[in-house]
C-alpha cells in the first residue's frame, strides 16, 4: 500500500489485446527489439509460498534496441521476495547459443515519501548484433507487495492461500506469445477470472498438482498516455485466488490488525481536547479526522521496524512519531475514534483501478470504515483530508473496498458522483472605461472543485499567496494587473472557500464603427491553475489508444455581467450548444438595456473517458479554446455611444 493515486473508473475498456497477423508484423517494423517469447512458471506450495521461473527471449530489431537490452532492472525488497538472476544467452542468427556473463550491482531504488528499505538489482550485458536474441532466466521467491513477514522462505500472509494477477501486453515492446503456467497442490481450490480480452486457457489435473495455462499471443506494445489509467483497467489480465471469498479476505485483515488500535493516556487526552465543545456525531468525526489528516504526515520509513504491507503501525507509534503512509494514517484515525467511543474498522481499498469480483490482491490504499447506527458504512479517507471539507475525497468515487471486521465483509463501492457534486462556480462583472476593462471575479465551488481551490490557497506560503492569480495575465494585453486578491480562510471547514481578485485589461474592447468587439474577461482569465481546470490540457491529441483519466467528473458554470454604459442592441448569437457522449458545453449572451450578461455551462459526465468516447470530447474541449480566443460584437442602440 505504497502508492495512493486518484483515478476512478468506469468501465472496462478494451486497449490492448492480440492484434492481427499483419497489425502485429506492423508493430514489429517500428519496435527496436521485439520478445518473441514470454513464460513464467509459478509453483505454488501447500503453505501459499511460491516460486516463479521467468524465461524471456528478446529479439534485437535496431541498434536503439541494442542499446536498451544491455540494461535490466529487477526491483527487490528483501523481507518479502528474492529475485535471482540464473542466465542470460546470446542466440546468433545461425541459432548458436553461448552464456554472457552476468554483471549484477545490488543497489537501493530511488526513493522519495517512502523510505522503505527496497533494492533493485541492475544486470549489465554487452550489446548484441541486430537480428540477434537474448534469453533471460530469473526465479523469484516471494511477493511484488510489502508485506514484510519475518519469515525466510516468504509464507504469505494468509498463509496457506495463493493468490495473483497477471497482466498481458504491459511490456514495452511487441510481444509474440505470453504465457502463464501456474501448478498447484491438487488440494487447493482455485479461483480464477479472465478479463479485457480473449485469453488461450486450459487446465491439467494430476495426483499431486493442478497445472493451469493461459497466454496470449501477438500484444502490442505499451505506449503510457498522459493521463491514462491503470493499465490493469484495460489491459487483457488473469486473477486468481484460493481465497474462498471476501468475506473471509476481511475477516483475516481485521484478525492481522486488531492489536494496533489500543489508546494511550496521550492519544485520550488528545481526543479530549479536540472534541471539547463537539455536539454533534458529525462535528465529532469530522474534527477528529480532520486532525489526523492535518498533523500526520505522508512519510513512510524503514525504522518504524518489519510491519509494512497490510499491518498497520500502531495508533501509539504513529501518534508519537507524526509520520506514516495511508495505512499508518488509517490507523491513527481508527485509534482516535475508537478512543471518542465510535465503532470503526480498517478498509482495504484501490486508488486508481477497478476491483474484480475475485478476492485476490487488488489493494493498494487504506482507509477507514466507520459503522453507523443502522448497520451501513461511512468511509473515510484521512489521507485525501489536507485541505478539504470533506471525509471522503470527491476524486475517490466509484471505488471498491472491502471492511475488515469480524464476522467478515463484502466487497463494496463508493456511489459515482454526479457533475454537480463537483461545481465551480465563476462570477464576474466587468465595467468599461474607455477601452479598458476592469473585472472583479469570485471563485466558489463544491467536491472536489472547492477542495482544489482550498489546496491552492493552503497549499501556498501566505506570504506568495498575492501572485496566485498572476499567471491569468497571460490571456490579457500588456499593461494589464490584478489586484485586490482575496481568499477564506483555508482551515476554516465550516465554510465553502472562495478566491476574489479584480483584473484591469488597458484594451479589454475594440472600439468599431456602431458598436466593439470583445471576448468575455471571465474567458480570458478562466483559472488554468493547479487542478481546477487541468482537462483544458487533455485534448492535445487527435486520438488516444488507452482512457483519459481526469481528477473528478465537474460542471462549470460562468456568470459574467458586463456595463458598457450605453443601450446596446445585440448582434450576438443568443445561444449555442455543443454536446458529446463524454461532455457538453453551452453558452449564450442575453443584452438588456447597457448591459451584456453572459452565461456558460461546461459539464463533463464522466472522469473516465473512453477512446471511442475521446473524439466527443475533444469537440467540447475544443469549442471551449475556440471561444476564448474568439472576438464577439455587440452594437450600441441607433450606432451610438
Amino acid at each position: 500500500m505504497n502508492s495512493l493515486l486518484l483515478s476512478l473508473l468506469y468501465f472496462p475498456f478494451l486497449i490492448s489485446g492480440s492484434l492481427t497477423s499483419s497489425q502485429f508484423q506492423g508493430a514489429v517494423k517500428k519496435a527496436d527489439a521485439v520478445i518473441d517469447s514470454h513464460r513464467l512458471t509459478v509453483t505454488v506450495a501447500v503453505s501459499g509460498a511460491s516460486t516463479t521461473l521467468e524465461k524471456k527471449v528478446y529479439r534485437v530489431m535496431t541498434v536503439t534496441g541494442a542499446a536498451a537490452l544491455t540494461t535490466h532492472r529487477f526491483d527487490v525488497d528483501p523481507a518479502t521476495n528474492r529475485v535471482d538472476i540464473l542466465s542470460a544467452t546470446r542466440i546468433t542468427l545461425s541459432g548458436k547459443r553461448s552464456l554472457l556473463p552476468l554483471k549484477i550491482v545490488d543497489a537501493p531504488q530511488p526513493a522519495g515519501w517512502i523510505l522503505w528499505r527496497f533494492r533493485m538489482k541492475i544486470l549489465t550485458l554487452p550489446a548484441l548484433a541486430v537480428g540477434e536474441r537474448l534469453e533471460l532466466v530469473t526465479r523469484k521467491k516471494g511477493f511484488l507487495i510489502a508485506y514484510l513477514k519475518d519469515d525466510a522462505s516468504f509464507v504469505p500472509p494468509m498463509k496457506g492461500h495463493f493468490y495473483d494477477q497477471v497482466l498481458f501486453g504491459d511490456e514495452p515492446y511487441p510481444v509474440k506469445t505470453k504465457r502463464y503456467i501456474l501448478r498447484i497442490p491438487a488440494s487447493m481450490r482455485l479461483q480464477t477470472g479472465e478479463y479485457n480480452g480473449p485469453i488461450a486457457s486450459s487446465i491439467t489435473y494430476g495426483k499431486k498438482h493442478t497445472q493451469y495455462i493461459w497466454s496470449v499471443s501477438r500484444l502490442g506494445a505499451l505506449k503510457h498516455e498522459p493521463r491514462m489509467p491503470f493499465p490493469s483497467n484495460s489491459l487483457p489480465k488473469v486473477l486468481v485466488a484460493t481465497v474462498p471469498d471476501w468475506a473471509a479476505k476481511s475477516r483475516w485483515f481485521y484478525s492481522v490488525n486488531k492489536a494496533q488500535f489500543a489508546t494511550t493516556p496521550a492519544i485520550s487526552k488528545k481526543v479530549k481536547a479536540l472534541l471539547r465543545g463537539a455536539k454533534t456525531r458529525k462535528e465529532k468525526v469530522a474534527r477528529l479526522t480532520r486532525w489526523v489528516a492535518n498533523n500526520i504526515r505522508y512519510r513512510g520509513f524503514s525504522s518504524y521496524g518489519s510491519k509494512e504491507g497490510y499491518t498497520l503501525h500502531s495508533g501509539d507509534l504513529v501518534f508519537r512519531q507524526r509520520a506514516g503512509v495511508c495505512k499508518d494514517i488509517a490507523s491513527m484515525l481508527v485509534t482516535m475514534l475508537r478512543a471518542a467511543g465510535f465503532e470503526v474498522y480498517p478498509a482495504m481499498t484501490m486508488a486508481g483501478a477497478r476491483v474484480e469480483n475475485i478476492p485476490a490482491d487488488q489493494f493498494n490504499h487504506s482507509v477507514v470504515a466507520l459503522r453507523e447506527k443502522d448497520g451501513s458504512f461511512t468511509m473515510l479517507d484521512p489521507t485525501w483530508a489536507p485541505y478539504s471539507r470533506y471525509n471522503w475525497s470527491w476524486a475517490e468515487r466509484g471505488q471498491h473496498y472491502v471492511v475488515g471486521t469480524p464476522r467478515g465483509d463484502r466487497l463494496r463501492m463508493i456511489p459515482h458522483s454526479k457533475p454537480t457534486d463537483n461545481m465551480l462556480n465563476i462570477k464576474a462583472v466587468s465595467r468599461l472605461s474607455g477601452t479598458a476593462l476592469r473585472t472583479t471575479v469570485q471563485l466558489g465551488g463544491a467536491g472536489y472543485k472547492e477542495t482544489a481551490l482550498r489546496r491552492l490557497v493552503g497549499g501556498t506560503a501566505q506570504g506568495e499567496r498575492g501572485r496566485i492569480p498572476q499567471p491569468l495575465l497571460k490571456r490579457l494585453s500588456a499593461g494589464s494587473s490584478i489586484s485586490g486578491f482575496a481568499h477564506a480562510d483555508p482551515l476554516v471547514f465550516t465554510k465553502p472557500m472562495t478566491i476574489r481578485f479584480s483584473a484591469t485589461d488597458p484594451m479589454g474592447i475594440i472600439p468599431a464603427q456602431g458598436g466593439l468587439f470583445f471576448t468575455p474577461m471571465t474567458l480570458k482569465l478562466l483559472p488554468d491553475l493547479g487542478a481546477l481546470m487541468g482537462f483544458l490540457h487533455c485534448s492535445k491529441s487527435k486520438k488516444r489508444s488507452h482512457p483519459l483519466l481526469l481528477r473528478s467528473n465537474q460542471k462549470i458554470v460562468i456568470d459574467e455581467t458586463m456595463n458598457f454604459g450605453s443601450a446596446l442592441t445585440s448582434l450576438l448569437p443568443t445561444n449555442k450548444t455543443v454536446t458529446s457522449h463524454a461532455a457538453s458545453l453551452e453558452w449564450g449572451f442575453t443584452v438588456v438595456k447597457s448591459t451584456l450578461r453572459f452565461h456558460l455551462e461546461l459539464t463533463i459526465v464522466r472522469r473516465e473517458i473512453s477512446p471511442s468516447h475521446y473524439g466527443g470530447y475533444k469537440k467540447v474541449i475544443d469549442a471551449l479554446e475556440k471561444l476564448r480566443r474568439q472576438l464577439h460584437f455587440v452594437s450600441y442602440k441607433g450606432g451610438k455611444r
